[in-house]
């Protein structure tokens, strides 16, 4: 993922779908299958940008009570 800028939330989840148990991009981040896992807008951004097919990303709800991946 990008290592520079900041980390701001406004509430988006990442739900990988794929075949394998989890997607791990190795930069910190491990998708378990079917769970959603509260991303920032910058991890949204990297994990759209891998074009993948079996990686939701929803839309910012700006509800936020704790978690996240940073």
């Amino acid at each position: 993922m990008p290592e520079v800028g900041t980390c701001i939330f406004t509430r988006k989840a990442a739900i990988y779908f794929g075949n394998k148990e989890c997607f791990d991009d190795n930069k910190g981040h491990i998708l378990m299958q079917n769970q959603p896992l509260a991303v920032c807008d910058k991890t949204a951004v990297a994990f759209k940008s891998l074009k993948g097919e079996d990686i939701y990303i929803s839309e910012s709800t700006y509800f936020y009570d704790g978690g996240g991946c940073c």
